[in-house]
């Protein structure tokens, strides 16, 4: 084999043709089985004129030899002259990219032969790069250290020391950053080998990597996230080398959230370190007196306007600073004593009440509302009647911004402060039901509130069960006038979801009302099926299976055979992985009103759940990085093992001839479809448990 042969089929594969790709593919596997393609992918990376076909050559040498066994199948021979190759062109390459394909080589190799000590001239080249005067050659020499240590961390462990030795002049490095940030990439990797002796060592260069950071979040933001991932490892690793600075870094991290000049992706770096110290180390946060300091920097951040006023402002946004400052709130108060978390942030609520910025009203509520769950003994023993007074004033604000926070607390609260908010149900649900009379108003203003209203709506009337008796006439009135007028299906939707709720709470009392409320859902579920009406279409059929359960079995039992083949219908006509899981749910439902008289339809019930579990729909491949989608060659080089590990199951997928399957890494499932096998699983369960065996 000639490496002209190889670059040119390696060059094929660039092509913009699917014709001589697929060619090109096929000559490829065929070659991949052959030795001999070790030496030719040496030669093409160091010597063929593309830049990009020599990256894809480190990239298919690395796969190739990644498996230890593949490793060793190999002459000492051929091993030698490829480690030499690749020091040399390491010197050699003046592309970065390839550069660093050839260092990721280099860590394979590392990881195979350094436990050994099978490679000494690697450890002398990493030593006279890192610490060459040239700058360029230093960058190099770091480089492939992280990937090294990245890549056999426990087989460096025995130079450790001088290593980090090493790591106290690269941190100054004052004429690179990419030194500084190699350096701190290489210490990531090796934490968790540092061991008792080398804890002082790495203590002494937490301020200097902190400094680096501090200097490098103002110019490459991403750089410096990634750089803060030590911190992170610490955490996890071995803290007792940040308890010297925890104080510091701390502080860091809050100085870091607090800078609006900077990205919102390191400001949420900065505070994920803190949620996570919170979580693995509240006791050093409480010693140490952070927790007022940390408040004082979280609220602010809260109080600030987002670019998203007028969207859902509690939708998850994790690279939000100000989402993520609630969130750093909200475990503050799961992990830590309410004593030391509720106190200092009433004082910051109250005082963010009064204010005329609605940003801070706003804030103070979503306050209120994350600290219900974590802190909520201390605050029905002791708050309480303040916040539900404030929540009432809130739900009132002149500022959608704020009605919306307010909403969301009073759900928070009926969610985790039960029993005893639902005394307050006489002073709090008038002012919902006025809410929901102004419906159309608030929908043109800012769907989120309507949103809000509705979580709020939903979470009060299922906890307070019978106490919601006196309320059902002026309550279900509204919800079916909202479903009789012209609002969209969205709104729709959140009304039938709170008919669901009220009768979870009411039962059989909401049977005057059954009657109107079956003709909307037969409305909804018989109306042709489309994207605009497919949520309304799912959350029908789930109130249609709480119906069943609650309005009580005499009352359901004459539309049970009717509800069946809706089901049927459903299933036959519309493929949609919510309404399926929907269905099985309803089915679960009908089974506690039909007992056994649901035998007749199990056979083909079962037929359709069994056809949801065994389905593959929305299963998707997840393959390499984009250079590495070729590489579809490195399961099938040792074709003739019989065995093979459980990592070279998951990377070819089962089938190494199926082309459909070359280059997965891994496999993905849609939430949807996910959802649709658990909720069948429950299903079945619940069928089983009601119907009962029969012969």
């Amino acid at each position: 084999m000639a490496s002209s042969s190889l670059g040119d089929i390696l060059s094929n594969l660039l092509v913009p043709d699917n014709k001589i790709i697929q060619q090109a593919t096929s000559e490829l596997r065929q070659v991949f089985q052959n030795p001999a393609i070790i030496p030719e992918l040496c030669g093409v990376i160091s010597s063929h004129q593309n830049e990009q076909i020599r990256q894809y050559a480190t990239v298919i040498l690395r796969r190739k030899i990644t498996k230890k066994r593949q490793w060793l199948k190999m002459s000492a021979d051929v091993t030698c002259s490829m480690k030499q190759m690749l020091l040399q062109s390491l010197f050699q390459e003046q592309n970065k990219t390839v550069q660093k394909g050839i260092a990721q080589v280099m860590g394979v190799i590392a990881k195979h032969e350094l436990p050994q000590n099978n490679w000494p001239d690697l450890l002398k080249v990493l030593n006279d790069l890192t610490s060459s005067k040239a700058a360029h050659e230093r960058e190099i020499g770091m480089c492939v250290l992280s990937i090294v240590a990245s890549a056999a961390a426990k087989a460096l462990q025995p130079h450790l020391g001088s290593l980090l030795t090493l790591f106290e002049i690269t941190l100054h490095d004052s004429e690179s950053k990419l030194v500084q940030f190699y350096t701190v990439q290489a210490m990531t990797s090796l934490v968790d080998y540092a061991g008792s002796d080398n804890v002082k060592h790495y203590q002494r260069l937490v301020p200097q990597v902190l400094d680096f950071i501090r200097g490098l979040s103002a110019n490459d933001e991403d750089s410096a996230c990634e750089a803060m991932e030590l911190f992170d490892e610490l955490l996890q690793s071995d803290v007792s080398i940040l308890v010297p600075h925890l104080t510091y870094v701390v502080q860091f991290c809050l100085e870091l959230a607090s800078n609006n000049l900077l990205g919102d992706s390191i400001r949420v770096k900065a505070m994920s370190f803190i949620s996570s110290l919170t979580r693995l180390k509240r006791k050093a946060i409480v010693k140490q007196k952070l927790v007022l300091p940390i408040l004082e920097i979280l609220f602010p951040i809260l109080c600030s306007p987002t670019d998203s006023d007028e969207e859902d402002e509690f939708e998850e946004q994790s690279n939000n600073p100000n989402y993520y400052a609630a969130q750093v709130i909200d475990t503050m108060a799961l992990h830590l004593p309410p004593e030391r978390i509720i106190p200092p942030l009433m004082k910051m609520v109250e005082k963010a009440l009064q204010s005329d910025n609605p940003h801070n009203r706003k804030a103070a509520y979503i306050t209120m509302a994350v600290t219900a769950e974590g802190c909520g003994d201390h605050i029905r023993n002791n708050y309480l009647p303040v916040m539900v007074e404030c929540v009432y004033k809130g739900m009132s604000d002149q500022q959608h911004v704020v009605r919306g926070a307010a909403l969301f607390a009073l759900g928070q609260f009926a969610e985790h402060l039960q029993p005893s908010i639902s005394k307050y149900h006489s002073q709090l649900l008038p002012v919902l039901f006025e809410a929901l009379a102004r419906i159309n108003e608030a929908t043109k203003k800012n769907s989120s509130i309507v949103i809000k209203m509705f979580y709020a709506l939903e979470t009060f009337c299922e906890n307070l069960e019978k106490g919601l008796l006196p309320y059902l006439p002026m309550l279900l009135d509204r919800i079916l006038l909202i479903l009789n007028s012209n609002v969209d299906n969205g709104i729709k939707e959140l009304a039938v979801s709170a008919i669901g709720a009220t009768a979870n709470a009411a039962k059989e009392a909401l049977l005057p009302y059954f009657p109107a409320i079956l003709e909307k859902l037969k409305h909804y579920l018989t109306a042709s099926h489309t994207p605009e009406n497919a949520e309304l279409q799912t959350q029908a059929l789930d109130t249609l299976g709480v119906l069943a359960r609650t309005i009580g079995r005499d009352n359901f039992a004459p539309l049970a055979e009717e509800c069946v083949q809706l089901g049927f219908d459903l299933l036959n006509t519309v493929n949609d992985p919510d309404l399926r899981r929907c269905t099985y749910g309803l089915f679960a439902s009908l089974s506690s009103v039909m007992k056994e008289q649901m035998q007749q339809y199990l056979p083909n019930m079962i037929k359709y759940m069994i056809n949801s579990l065994k389905s593959t729909d929305g299963v998707k491949a997840r393959y390499e990085e984009e250079e590495d989608r070729v590489l579809v060659f490195d399961s099938l080089d040792d074709e003739e093992d019989e065995e093979k590990s459980e990592e070279d199951i998951t990377e070819c997928y089962q089938d190494e001839d199926d082309e459909e399957h070359e280059g997965i890494k891994g496999l993905s499932v849609e939430n949807a479809f996910l959802e649709e096998k658990e909720d069948t699983c429950n299903s079945l369960g619940d069928m089983a448990e009601n119907i009962g065996c029969f012969k």
